[in-house]
Protein backbone atom coordinates (compact mmCIF):
# COMPACT_ATOMS: atom_id res chain seq x y z
CA UNK A 1 0.00 0.00 0.00
CA UNK A 2 2.95 2.13 0.69
CA UNK A 3 4.43 1.70 -2.27
CA UNK A 4 0.68 2.51 -4.54
CA UNK A 5 0.28 6.18 -2.14
CA UNK A 6 4.09 6.74 -3.28
CA UNK A 7 2.77 5.39 -6.95
CA UNK A 8 -0.18 8.21 -7.46
CA UNK A 9 1.96 10.72 -4.74
CA UNK A 10 4.23 11.72 -7.18
CA UNK A 11 2.05 12.69 -10.09
CA UNK A 12 3.14 16.43 -9.19
CA UNK A 13 -0.94 17.78 -9.59
CA UNK A 14 -0.67 16.55 -13.47
CA UNK A 15 -4.62 16.07 -13.84
CA UNK A 16 -5.73 12.56 -14.93
CA UNK A 17 -8.57 12.24 -17.34
CA UNK A 18 -11.60 13.90 -16.40
CA UNK A 19 -10.14 16.36 -14.05
CA UNK A 20 -12.55 19.19 -12.96
CA UNK A 21 -10.31 22.07 -14.08
CA UNK A 22 -10.50 20.20 -18.11
CA UNK A 23 -14.23 19.50 -18.08
CA UNK A 24 -14.82 23.33 -16.89
CA UNK A 25 -16.03 25.57 -19.74
CA UNK A 26 -13.52 28.23 -20.45
CA UNK A 27 -15.58 30.71 -21.75
CA UNK A 28 -14.81 30.28 -25.53
CA UNK A 29 -17.18 27.51 -27.05
CA UNK A 30 -14.86 24.69 -25.18
CA UNK A 31 -16.91 22.88 -22.92
CA UNK A 32 -17.15 19.48 -21.41
CA UNK A 33 -17.60 17.70 -24.81
CA UNK A 34 -14.51 19.44 -26.41
CA UNK A 35 -12.11 17.65 -23.73
CA UNK A 36 -14.05 14.68 -24.01
CA UNK A 37 -12.80 14.79 -27.85
CA UNK A 38 -9.07 14.87 -26.17
CA UNK A 39 -9.56 11.51 -24.11
CA UNK A 40 -7.16 8.27 -23.95
CA UNK A 41 -8.17 6.32 -26.98
CA UNK A 42 -8.47 2.45 -26.52
CA UNK A 43 -4.88 1.63 -26.98
CA UNK A 44 -3.76 3.72 -24.16
CA UNK A 45 -6.12 2.94 -21.90
CA UNK A 46 -4.99 -0.95 -22.24
CA UNK A 47 -1.45 0.42 -21.46
CA UNK A 48 -2.38 2.33 -18.01
CA UNK A 49 -4.03 -0.86 -17.41
CA UNK A 50 -1.68 -3.37 -17.99
CA UNK A 51 1.17 -0.89 -16.02
CA UNK A 52 -1.26 -0.72 -12.61
CA UNK A 53 -1.74 -4.34 -13.28
CA UNK A 54 2.54 -4.84 -13.32
CA UNK A 55 2.38 -2.79 -10.84
CA UNK A 56 -0.36 -4.59 -8.18
CA UNK A 57 1.27 -8.06 -8.96
CA UNK A 58 4.86 -6.86 -8.03
CA UNK A 59 3.58 -5.43 -4.96
CA UNK A 60 1.61 -8.99 -4.16
CA UNK A 61 5.16 -10.49 -5.06
CA UNK A 62 6.85 -8.79 -2.85
CA UNK A 63 3.66 -8.70 0.05
CA UNK A 64 4.38 -13.06 -0.31
CA UNK A 65 8.01 -12.46 -0.21
CA UNK A 66 7.59 -10.51 3.10
CA UNK A 67 5.66 -13.33 4.41
CA UNK A 68 7.67 -15.88 3.21
CA UNK A 69 10.88 -14.32 4.84
CA UNK A 70 9.01 -14.08 8.20
CA UNK A 71 7.92 -17.33 7.83
CA UNK A 72 11.16 -18.44 7.60
CA UNK A 73 12.70 -16.49 10.49
CA UNK A 74 9.80 -18.32 12.43
CA UNK A 75 10.45 -21.77 10.76
CA UNK A 76 14.39 -21.34 11.71
CA UNK A 77 14.06 -20.41 15.19
CA UNK A 78 11.70 -23.02 15.90
CA UNK A 79 13.68 -25.57 14.29
CA UNK A 80 16.73 -24.22 16.35
CA UNK A 81 14.87 -24.36 19.31
CA UNK A 82 13.11 -27.55 19.16
CA UNK A 83 16.72 -28.98 18.35
CA UNK A 84 18.44 -27.80 21.14
CA UNK A 85 15.72 -29.12 23.59
CA UNK A 86 15.80 -32.75 21.77
CA UNK A 87 19.96 -32.76 21.47
CA UNK A 88 21.10 -30.94 24.75
CA UNK A 89 24.17 -33.13 24.68
CA UNK A 90 25.36 -32.64 21.01
CA UNK A 91 24.86 -28.60 21.47
CA UNK A 92 28.02 -28.42 22.88
CA UNK A 93 29.94 -30.49 21.03
CA UNK A 94 28.47 -29.13 17.82
CA UNK A 95 28.52 -25.55 18.54
CA UNK A 96 30.56 -23.88 15.58
CA UNK A 97 27.67 -25.89 13.51
CA UNK A 98 25.18 -23.67 15.15
CA UNK A 99 26.00 -20.90 13.17
CA UNK A 100 26.12 -22.40 9.56
CA UNK A 101 21.35 -21.95 9.66
CA UNK A 102 22.46 -18.54 11.20
CA UNK A 103 24.47 -17.41 8.07
CA UNK A 104 22.06 -18.63 5.79
CA UNK A 105 18.96 -16.60 7.23
CA UNK A 106 21.67 -13.67 6.86
CA UNK A 107 21.85 -14.47 3.12
CA UNK A 108 18.21 -15.17 2.39
CA UNK A 109 17.31 -11.93 3.95
CA UNK A 110 20.37 -9.27 1.82
CA UNK A 111 18.67 -11.20 -0.95
CA UNK A 112 14.99 -10.30 0.26
CA UNK A 113 16.42 -6.83 0.83
CA UNK A 114 18.12 -6.77 -2.41
CA UNK A 115 15.09 -7.87 -4.36
CA UNK A 116 12.58 -5.28 -2.63
CA UNK A 117 15.53 -2.72 -3.58
CA UNK A 118 15.22 -3.92 -6.83
CA UNK A 119 11.11 -3.88 -7.24
CA UNK A 120 11.03 -0.06 -5.20
CA UNK A 121 13.06 1.02 -8.31
CA UNK A 122 11.33 -0.52 -10.96
CA UNK A 123 8.35 1.16 -9.07
CA UNK A 124 9.68 4.27 -8.96
CA UNK A 125 10.65 4.16 -12.85
CA UNK A 126 7.11 2.96 -13.80
CA UNK A 127 5.74 5.55 -11.84
CA UNK A 128 8.12 8.46 -13.17
CA UNK A 129 7.17 7.07 -16.93
CA UNK A 130 3.80 7.47 -16.21
CA UNK A 131 4.11 10.79 -14.71
CA UNK A 132 5.97 11.84 -18.05
CA UNK A 133 2.99 9.81 -20.28
CA UNK A 134 0.54 12.40 -18.39
CA UNK A 135 2.01 15.30 -18.54
CA UNK A 136 3.00 15.11 -22.13
CA UNK A 137 -0.85 13.93 -23.04
CA UNK A 138 -1.78 17.12 -21.17
CA UNK A 139 0.15 19.49 -23.57
CA UNK A 140 -1.21 17.48 -26.22
CA UNK A 141 -4.42 18.29 -25.29
CA UNK A 142 -3.66 21.53 -23.90
CA UNK A 143 -2.11 22.58 -27.68
CA UNK A 144 -5.12 21.06 -29.26
CA UNK A 145 -7.32 23.43 -27.28
CA UNK A 146 -5.22 26.53 -27.71
CA UNK A 147 -5.44 25.68 -31.38
CA UNK A 148 -8.98 25.54 -31.33
CA UNK A 149 -9.41 29.03 -29.63
CA UNK A 150 -7.27 30.20 -32.27
CA UNK A 151 -8.92 28.88 -35.00
CA UNK A 152 -12.40 30.61 -33.61
CA UNK A 153 -10.40 33.87 -32.36
CA UNK A 154 -9.66 34.35 -36.27
CA UNK A 155 -12.64 33.17 -37.58
CA UNK A 156 -14.43 35.81 -35.50
CA UNK A 157 -11.99 38.79 -36.14
CA UNK A 158 -12.44 38.20 -39.85
CA UNK A 159 -15.91 38.59 -39.18
CA UNK A 160 -15.68 41.51 -37.57
CA UNK A 161 -13.15 42.78 -40.12
CA UNK A 162 -15.89 42.28 -42.60
CA UNK A 163 -18.18 44.17 -40.92
CA UNK A 164 -16.07 47.17 -40.54
CA UNK A 165 -14.98 47.16 -44.56
CA UNK A 166 -18.86 47.15 -44.67
CA UNK A 167 -19.86 49.79 -42.27
CA UNK A 168 -17.05 52.26 -43.65
CA UNK A 169 -18.06 51.55 -47.46
CA UNK A 170 -21.83 52.73 -46.61
CA UNK A 171 -20.57 55.52 -44.51
CA UNK A 172 -18.34 57.06 -48.04
CA UNK A 173 -21.40 56.44 -50.01
CA UNK A 174 -23.66 58.32 -47.25
CA UNK A 175 -21.02 61.07 -47.00
CA UNK A 176 -21.03 61.10 -51.16
CA UNK A 177 -24.71 61.01 -51.28
CA UNK A 178 -24.68 64.07 -48.63
CA UNK A 179 -22.08 65.63 -50.50
CA UNK A 180 -24.40 65.11 -54.22
CA UNK A 181 -27.64 66.98 -51.83
CA UNK A 182 -25.83 69.80 -51.12
CA UNK A 183 -24.53 70.39 -54.40
CA UNK A 184 -28.36 70.33 -55.97
CA UNK A 185 -29.36 72.47 -52.81
CA UNK A 186 -27.17 74.85 -53.65
CA UNK A 187 -28.47 75.10 -57.62
CA UNK A 188 -31.53 75.51 -56.24
CA UNK A 189 -30.71 77.96 -54.19
CA UNK A 190 -28.92 80.23 -56.72
CA UNK A 191 -32.25 79.01 -59.63
CA UNK A 192 -34.58 80.31 -56.86
CA UNK A 193 -32.27 83.50 -56.77
CA UNK A 194 -32.07 84.30 -60.54
CA UNK A 195 -36.02 84.01 -60.92
CA UNK A 196 -36.76 86.01 -58.06
CA UNK A 197 -33.83 88.75 -59.81
CA UNK A 198 -35.48 88.60 -63.27
CA UNK A 199 -38.93 88.44 -61.49
CA UNK A 200 -37.76 91.75 -59.79
CA UNK A 201 -36.76 92.92 -62.93
CA UNK A 202 -39.25 92.36 -64.81
CA UNK A 203 -41.76 94.19 -62.73
CA UNK A 204 -39.56 97.01 -62.64
CA UNK A 205 -40.07 97.00 -66.83
CA UNK A 206 -43.45 96.57 -66.43
CA UNK A 207 -43.63 99.42 -64.02
CA UNK A 208 -41.63 102.02 -66.12
CA UNK A 209 -43.49 100.67 -69.70
CA UNK A 210 -46.68 101.55 -67.30
CA UNK A 211 -45.27 104.94 -66.74
CA UNK A 212 -44.16 105.41 -70.83
CA UNK A 213 -47.59 104.55 -72.09
CA UNK A 214 -51.08 106.27 -71.98
CA UNK A 215 -53.35 105.42 -69.75
CA UNK A 216 -55.54 102.49 -70.64
CA UNK A 217 -53.06 100.24 -72.50
CA UNK A 218 -53.64 97.67 -70.29
CA UNK A 219 -57.27 97.78 -69.68
CA UNK A 220 -59.24 94.52 -70.77
CA UNK A 221 -62.54 95.70 -69.75
CA UNK A 222 -64.81 97.19 -72.22
CA UNK A 223 -63.26 99.86 -73.94
CA UNK A 224 -61.85 97.52 -76.69
CA UNK A 225 -62.92 97.76 -79.85
CA UNK A 226 -65.21 96.52 -81.72
CA UNK A 227 -63.63 93.55 -83.47
CA UNK A 228 -60.73 91.57 -82.74
CA UNK A 229 -59.09 94.23 -85.16
CA UNK A 230 -59.22 96.84 -82.35
CA UNK A 231 -57.52 100.45 -82.51
CA UNK A 232 -55.91 99.77 -78.89
CA UNK A 233 -53.89 97.46 -80.76
CA UNK A 234 -52.99 99.36 -83.77
CA UNK A 235 -51.85 101.63 -80.72
CA UNK A 236 -49.51 99.14 -79.69
CA UNK A 237 -48.16 98.13 -82.33
CA UNK A 238 -47.02 102.06 -82.96
CA UNK A 239 -45.41 101.99 -79.48
CA UNK A 240 -43.93 98.90 -80.00
CA UNK A 241 -42.21 100.58 -83.40
CA UNK A 242 -40.99 103.42 -81.83
CA UNK A 243 -39.45 101.45 -78.88
CA UNK A 244 -38.00 98.81 -81.40
CA UNK A 245 -36.29 102.28 -82.91
CA UNK A 246 -34.77 103.22 -79.73
CA UNK A 247 -33.11 99.90 -79.14
CA UNK A 248 -31.30 99.93 -76.00
CA UNK A 249 -30.68 97.73 -72.86
CA UNK A 250 -33.52 98.79 -71.31
CA UNK A 251 -35.55 98.83 -74.53
CA UNK A 252 -35.06 95.54 -74.62
CA UNK A 253 -36.89 94.31 -71.34
CA UNK A 254 -39.57 96.63 -72.43
CA UNK A 255 -39.79 94.84 -75.73
CA UNK A 256 -40.07 91.16 -73.72
CA UNK A 257 -42.54 92.71 -71.39
CA UNK A 258 -44.36 94.18 -75.07
CA UNK A 259 -44.35 90.57 -76.15
CA UNK A 260 -45.74 88.93 -73.01
CA UNK A 261 -48.48 91.57 -72.61
CA UNK A 262 -49.47 90.96 -76.30
CA UNK A 263 -49.69 87.44 -76.06
CA UNK A 264 -52.17 87.59 -73.35
CA UNK A 265 -54.03 90.08 -74.75
CA UNK A 266 -54.95 87.87 -77.77
CA UNK A 267 -55.44 84.70 -75.74
CA UNK A 268 -57.79 86.89 -73.27
CA UNK A 269 -59.79 88.04 -76.65
CA UNK A 270 -60.07 84.54 -78.22
CA UNK A 271 -61.19 82.79 -74.90
CA UNK A 272 -65.49 83.06 -74.58
CA UNK A 273 -66.64 85.64 -71.99
CA UNK A 274 -69.35 83.58 -71.11
CA UNK A 275 -67.37 80.70 -69.95
CA UNK A 276 -63.72 81.86 -69.82
CA UNK A 277 -62.09 78.65 -70.67
CA UNK A 278 -63.64 77.83 -74.72
CA UNK A 279 -62.10 79.79 -77.38
CA UNK A 280 -64.51 82.49 -79.18
CA UNK A 281 -66.16 81.20 -82.48
CA UNK A 282 -69.49 82.85 -82.59
CA UNK A 283 -69.41 86.39 -83.75
CA UNK A 284 -71.96 89.00 -82.37
CA UNK A 285 -74.65 91.31 -84.55
CA UNK A 286 -74.75 94.24 -84.85
CA UNK A 287 -72.30 95.12 -82.74
CA UNK A 288 -69.52 92.67 -84.29
CA UNK A 289 -67.88 91.33 -81.02
CA UNK A 290 -65.93 87.77 -81.13
CA UNK A 291 -66.95 86.86 -77.86
CA UNK A 292 -68.71 83.82 -77.02
CA UNK A 293 -68.62 80.28 -78.13
CA UNK A 294 -70.76 77.29 -79.51
CA UNK A 295 -72.08 76.53 -76.15
CA UNK A 296 -72.91 79.59 -74.65
CA UNK A 297 -74.12 81.28 -77.59
CA UNK A 298 -77.53 80.27 -77.01
CA UNK A 299 -77.66 81.34 -73.66
CA UNK A 300 -76.88 85.07 -74.32
CA UNK A 301 -79.30 87.50 -74.86
CA UNK A 302 -76.82 90.15 -75.37
CA UNK A 303 -73.25 90.74 -76.00
CA UNK A 304 -70.76 89.90 -72.71
CA UNK A 305 -68.40 93.24 -73.67
CA UNK A 306 -70.89 95.71 -74.55
CA UNK A 307 -74.10 94.84 -73.27
CA UNK A 308 -76.11 95.79 -76.58
CA UNK A 309 -78.89 93.69 -77.51
CA UNK A 310 -78.04 90.53 -79.57
CA UNK A 311 -79.86 90.64 -82.85
CA UNK A 312 -78.29 87.78 -84.59
CA UNK A 313 -74.71 85.69 -84.27
CA UNK A 314 -72.45 84.56 -87.13
CA UNK A 315 -69.73 81.40 -87.10
CA UNK A 316 -66.27 82.97 -87.41
CA UNK A 317 -64.00 80.57 -89.34
CA UNK A 318 -60.51 81.06 -88.30
CA UNK A 319 -57.73 79.84 -89.95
Amino acid sequence: MAIQAQLYSENHGFPMFGSHDLIMDNGCGVGLGGFNHFSFDLQQKQQLQQQHQQLQRLQQIQNQQQRNQQNLFLDNGSFIASTLKNNPITTTTNNNNSHLPMLHSQSITSQFEKQRQEIDQYLRLQNERLRLVLQEQRKQQLAVVLKRIESKTLFLLGQKDEQIAQAANRTMELENFLRRLEAENQEWQKAAQDNEAMVVYLNNALEQVKERTPFGFFNNDAEDAESCCDVNMEKDEELLQEVVQDETEENRGVLEVFELEKQRKLMMMTVCKGCNSRSSCMLFLPCRHLCSCEVCEPLLDCCPVCTKAKKASIEALIF
